[in-house]
């Protein structure tokens, strides 16, 4: 089973909505700023576990779509955010929304849709009624809550900790927070609570979609690294930029001594603006040498494992299991881009 094919397949159906949504008007170029993002579109992952997940426990995948776009919605404001606050460059293979509007607008553009991504949730009472509305509410501030935290744990622990103090559980409690409820479990439970799975459906989804969540950072932190160009639609090296505490970069820390463990720490720690082309290539390419990168690759692997393993334990029965199993590997193993 081809879970890009899938996705492929649903991403229509999701921007179908989203474009129904987005702003048709405003002052000046206001709608165009903050269409930008999701004009640009993404693999849609996120909305795709949503359907997904609804499908398997089956429910009415229609009646799951908008919910899926308010994912989706949700993913383009986050992004606009942390851009800004990560001051990155790219952003899906173009420029970033503040480099190309600046920051007042960018983040003004981010603040819109987020009240749209509200506004998608409660339009939600015509196609699941008022309980079920609220419920789907409840979930989507419960992972945005811990996701807000995360972004704090990064930002306070990359701006303030010594990097030679980190572990890796520092690194799994940041993609936990950051990413691992809000990329996979929440999605998941999502599609869940639509076809009316009870709690402990969505406690056990957790057990999958946490490992995996974690895993598909350690993946994307990797494609950072290793990725083609434009073809992985942001700047390679960008996490070294930007002094994000990955986990490749705490295993350098560890395994690096002398001058040149001296010399990693001197350049992770100044800002981006003075860090130097050479500088970067110079940690991505000691990265590859102390085995950084096949050690992560090594621990990805060990927590797809463990979610597939937790997947089959619990959800062996459902009729679209090859195609969760296919997700799971696209999301921690075979993503290339």
């Amino acid at each position: 089973m081809d879970f890009v094919a899938y996705l492929n397949e649903q991403k229509p159906k999701i921007w179908k909505e989203i474009e129904s949504h987005l702003p048709k008007d405003g002052p000046f170029n206001y709608a165009e700023v903050v269409s930008e993002y999701p004009e640009r579109k993404g693999k849609y992952g996120r909305g795709g576990l949503v359907l997904l997940s609804c499908e398997a426990f089956g429910g009415d995948v229609s009646k799951a779509i908008r919910t899926a776009a308010a994912m989706q919605i949700s993913e383009d404001w986050l992004l606009i955010h942390d851009d800004v606050e990560d001051n990155s460059e790219m952003r899906r293979g173009k420029p970033a929304l503040h480099r190309i509007y600046g920051t007042e607008l960018a983040i003004n553009a981010g603040d819109a849709l987020h009240l749209l991504m509200w506004k998608m949730l409660l339009d939600n009472r015509e196609l699941l009624g008022e309980q079920k509305t609220f419920r789907i509410m409840e979930e989507f501030y419960r992972f945005l809550d811990i996701t807000a935290r995360g972004q704090h744990l990064e930002t306070y622990t990359t701006l303030h900790r010594s990097l030679e103090e980190l572990v890796d559980k520092d690194f799994e409690e940041i993609a936990y927070g950051k990413s691992a409820v809000y990329t996979i479990a929440g999605p998941l439970r999502l599609g869940a609570i639509i076809a009316d799975q009870p709690e402990e459906t969505s406690q056990k989804l957790d057990e999958v979609g946490i490992p995996l969540g974690i895993a598909f950072q350690i993946r994307d932190d990797i494609l950072n690294i290793v990725g083609q160009g434009n073809s992985y639609g942001k700047e390679i090296g960008g996490d070294i930029y930007e002094g994000k505490r990955t986990l490749l970069l705490i295993h350098l820390v560890k395994n690096t001594q002398g001058e040149e463990h001296r010399k990693v720490l001197e350049i992770m720690s100044k800002p981006r603006e003075k860090k130097t082309e050479s500088e970067v290539g110079y940690i991505i390419e000691l990265m590859k040498e102390k085995g950084s990168v096949d050690y992560a690759e090594k621990r990805a692997a060990e927590l797809a494992n463990l979610a597939k393993e937790n997947f089959r334990k619990y959800f062996s029965h459902l009729p679209n299991r090859e195609l969760f199993e296919a997700a799971i590997d696209f999301f921690a193993l075979k993503r290339q881009v």
